[in-house]
This record gives C-alpha cells, structure tokens and sequence, in this order.
C-alpha cells in the first residue's frame, strides 16, 4: 500500500516491520480520513491497538485479553524511558526495549519509534503527564524561590507567576471503546510511579541509617488485603508495615464502583452508567498523596427499564450469585434466583456476561475491597439490605379499585400483601401499612392544610419506581462519599499540604449512545459528550496553531 508504506497482504500480521508504516499518523503522507482508516486497520489486524496522532491517543478496544501488553516488564520499560527523557535529554541518551505489542516480543527495530523510543501505549500517555506535572512542580519551586529573595533596591520579595502544573487526561469514545478499562489502566501507571518513590525513599532512609539487614526495622511484608488487589502490583509502603497504602486504596475504589455502576449493554460487558472525574494529588516528590472522585449522570432509567438484551447493573446479579444461606434468609432471598425479579427478567433476562468473568467472583472482589477501603461490616450489611429492597420492591404489585369522594367515585388502588411487598418494607425499616399509604396516597398542600388523596393504579406503579430510583441514587452517592472519605487522605489536603503539591485529573466520560427511543438522561449524556469533545478540539487545535506560529509556519 503505497499510502501507508506497508505491504497489505494477509503476512501483514507477521511481518516484522511497522505495521501501518507509522506509530504517529501524522508521519503519513497524505493524512486524510481513507489513508488514517487503512493505517488503522492493519494495525488493528496485527493486533496493535494503539497509535497516537500527536498529542492524541488512539485506542481500538481488541474485545479479547492482552495480557501481554499491561505486565509488570512492558510498565517498567515506559518508566525507564520517561526518567530516561527527563534525566538524560542532555545527554542525547535513549532507551531501546522490545516493542510490547507483539506476544511474541520480536525484536524488529522497525517496530521502535523514532530514535528507539517505545510505540504508543496508554502507560506512555500517563507518563507523559506526570513528567510534565513533575516538571511545573519544579519550576514553580524554582519561581518561589526567585520571588522570595530580596531586592537590591528595596529588599521587598518579588511577585513571580507561578508555572502551571496539574495536568488533565481525557478519556473519550463512543460506548464499548474501552474507556473504563483505560482509566483503569492509567491509574495502575500512577500508582506504581507512587511506590517506585516510596520503595526509592525508604532505601535513602536505610542507607542513611546504615541499618542492618538483620534488624527489620524497614523490611516490608505483605498485608492480608494485598491478596484482593488482583494483578494490580502495588504493595505496602516498607513505612507503613501492615497498612493499606493510598495506593491500594485508590485502585481498590474500582470494583466497588464498577459494582454499583456498571453493567452490561449490547456494545460492552463492563459499561460505565455514570461519568466521573477523579483527582490525583501528588506530592513534590511525585509520590501520591491523595485523590478525589466526582460522579455524576447516573443512569438511573437503567435501573427499571434496561434495554433488550442488556443487564442491570452488576451488584443485583453478583449478590444473588454469591450470596450466602445465612444471607438469603434474612433478605428473603430463599428459593428465588434472577428470573424471580421483575428489574433483572425484564429485558431478556441475560444472566451471564460474555467477558468470562464470574458474578460470584466479583462480589467477593467487592466485598474485599470494601474493606480495603475501610466500610465496616455494618455499612456493608446496610448497603446489601437496601440492594435487596430495590429488588423487592420491583416485584410490589397493585390491584385497582374505587373510592368515594365528594365527587362521587374515584380510581385508586391497593398494594397487594406479597411476598415482596412485606421483604420490602421490612428492609426499608418501616411497616408495610406505611407503605403501602406512600405509594398509593399522595399530598397536596392548600394553604396551612395538608390533603391525601388516593392515586390509581398506574400513578402507584410511577411512585414505586421514583422511590427505586431514589433509594438506589442515595446508595451511589452514599458510596462515592465513603470511598472519597477514605482516598483523600485528610491531613494531605490540609490548606499547608497543598504547597509544593499538584494534580492530574482523569476524566472518563460517557459513551456516546443513541437509541430508537432516546430518553431525558441520554440527551444529558449526549451533550455532555459534544461539549467536552468541542473543547477538547479546540485546545489541542490551539495549541497546535500556537507552535506553527512559534515556528514561523504560519
């Protein structure tokens, strides 16, 4: 193929040079919309999912496990060479590993970027903005230090602009594009540049303390929740023997959220349902001292009409998997199963995931992690009592009927006695005549007089699902709350803390959507999306357009 200088023949995928003919699109020829498609496809054939386009990553989600591109060896290349292009730009030093995108790890220096350096990679993104934020941080130490001597003239302190230093990723794409498993992986980079300082501080300390191997006094051991934190390759600071780490609590809030916010649509087994941004603070040193998670734009809707052939949100189905005996006869969970309940049958009934991954398995994961982040034992209870509820409650039915007024017979109805009905108030902790009374009478104020009057059947179905939506809105919240309160790490946002400290914020937003039949909540999601891909564009454009005219381009 002449345009992306690559042969494009089914040996493509074994073929040991560039696939696509470059990793940056903007090295092509003709960079227009056909030759950037092709390039991308034989990539994509060879199993290369990323490639950059300046400052932008692409990535084309492979629907399949790639092990081989997120170990612990091909993490380590992209730190060495991001130090190496800190630490050694003077000296023209460059690293040359092995390129990670090929299983067979051939070396083919064809595959190597310019000058040797790594192919595009997410971790390459991460490093890059956490070299730059290191970089403002030493620049703004350097400006302070200038702004505090004194004059000659007047022996006043001069006023310096301090050089920015929190940095932004944005991780954007329609749904299914891989978005929640990128901000996954871009926080696993973070976190061990984090316990590389902490490991590189504790051998300082050592060695300045000449203590002896034989001591212990910083030999690390493994906590006990090291054992749920999968294969995400943090352990404990040697400083805090024993503790969960900010590290391990951070990558920890995952499977909770993931838990209670996630779930499986026609495009993605693991779809994120609600936005968040989440705020790493890193201390001077580079060492990660806190973060902070806003969400918002839960889908809520999902909660009671899930479309055909999707799943509710991930926690209904991994209790009722992994739930105990014990358990199911407190919830009234016993004998019923996912086809017992309206909120889970009602598109399908699709039990199981197409990713491999067990229901049972997640929940003990959320369990752990949970502790991990440190919710006891009785909040963990609560927040699976009121799950069950929002079951339950799915299940509540309604009989219609009349009652008389002073304008004659009016349409109203009655909860019926089920099962469900009484599981359900007796979860929500009140009787099932209250109830039953907030669901089938609403009240209307007229002055200083507060008036019941019943609702019908239909208008008693809407209250159901209002509470449903509510309770399960408060739980989301509830848990966002408890997971900041545990990450953020207090006395490190102290108001002294923050000098000589910076951010980097990530950004996984919603997965553009449309549907036949398009709701409220969508149009939100979907104008959320083009806003921020607007401003997206324009920054990258404007800087583009401001080197051109540093460069005399234009």
């Amino acid at each position: 193929d002449p345009e992306a200088g690559v042969l494009a023949s089914p040996s493509t995928r074994n073929s040991p040079v560039v696939v696509g003919g470059v990793h940056d699109l903007i090295g092509l020829t003709h960079l227009h919309e056909p030759a950037i498609l092709h390039a991308l496809r034989l990539r994509y054939d060879a199993d290369i999912i990323y490639t950059s386009t300046g400052p932008i990553l692409i990535a084309i989600n492979p629907f399949q496990r790639m092990d081989h591109l997120y170990s612990g060896e091909v993490m380590e290349r992209y730190r060495r060479q991001g130090e190496g292009s800190a630490v050694n730009s003077s000296s023209g030093g460059s690293s040359s590993g092995v390129t990670p995108f090929k299983s067979d790890n051939r070396r083919a220096s064809a595959a190597q970027g310019p000058q040797g350096k790594l192919p595009p990679h997410a971790y390459k993104t991460a490093d890059d903005a956490y070299r730059a934020m290191k970089r403002g941080l030493e620049n703004s130490v350097l400006m302070m230090s200038s702004a505090n001597k004194p004059t000659r003239k007047s022996g006043n302190r001069k006023s310096a602009t301090v050089a920015p230093a929190n940095q932004s990723i944005l991780v954007s794409g329609e749904s299914g594009a891989g978005k929640t498993v990128t901000t996954k992986i871009v926080l696993n980079y973070f976190a061990m540049l984090s316990k590389q300082i902490s490991q590189e501080e504790a051998n300082m300390r050592s060695s300045s303390l000449n203590i002896s191997p034989m001591s212990g006094s910083f030999r690390s051991r493994t906590s006990p929740r090291n054992s749920v934190t999968g294969n995400n390759n943090i352990h404990n600071d040697p400083e805090s023997e024993g503790e969960v780490t900010i590290e391990q609590q951070v990558l920890q809030s995952n499977p909770i959220l993931e838990a209670f916010g996630n779930a499986r649509t026609l495009r993605n087994d693991n779809s994120s349902r609600f936005g968040k941004y989440i705020d790493i603070r890193f201390s001077s040193t580079g060492k990660l001292r806190g973060a902070k998670i806003e969400t918002y734009l839960l889908e809520k809707v999902r909660l009671i009409h899930p479309s055909a052939g999707e799943r509710n949100y991930h926690v209904f189905y991994q209790f009722l998997e992994a739930a105990s005996k014990e358990e199911r006869r407190m919830y009234g969970l016993d004998g019923l199963g996912i086809r017992d309940f309206r909120l889970l049958n009602g598109a399908g009934c699709v039990e199981d995931r197409r990713d491999g991954v067990a229901d049972g398995e997640m929940h003990c994961e959320m369990l752990d992690a949970m502790v991990t982040i440190g919710f006891d034992s009785e909040t963990i209870s609560s927040l699976l009592r009121l799950i069950t509820a929002i079951l339950h409650c799915g299940n509540i039915t309604f009989t219609a009927t009349h009652q008389a007024d002073a304008n004659g017979m009016s349409d109203a109805c009655a909860m019926d006695e089920t099962h469900s009905a009484v599981m359900a108030a007796q979860l929500l902790g009140v009787t099932l005549e209250d109830l039953a009374y907030a669901l089938t009478y609403r009240a209307i104020r007229a002055g200083n007089e507060v008036i019941y009057s019943p609702v019908d059947k239909v208008q008693a179905e809407k209250a159901c699902e209002a509470l449903m939506k509510a309770t399960y809105g408060a739980v989301f919240d509830f848990i966002v709350g408890k997971v900041n309160e545990s990450i953020s790490n207090q006395h490190a946002a102290s108001p002294q803390s923050d000098v000589g400290t910076a951010s980097i914020g990530v950004l996984d937003i919603f997965g553009f959507e449309t549907f036949e039949t398009n709701n409220f909540e969508q149009i939100c999601i979907n104008y959320t999306n083009e806003a921020l891909q607007q401003q997206f564009n324009k920054y990258v454009f404007k800087l583009e357009q401001d080197e051109y005219e540093r460069e005399g381009i234009l």
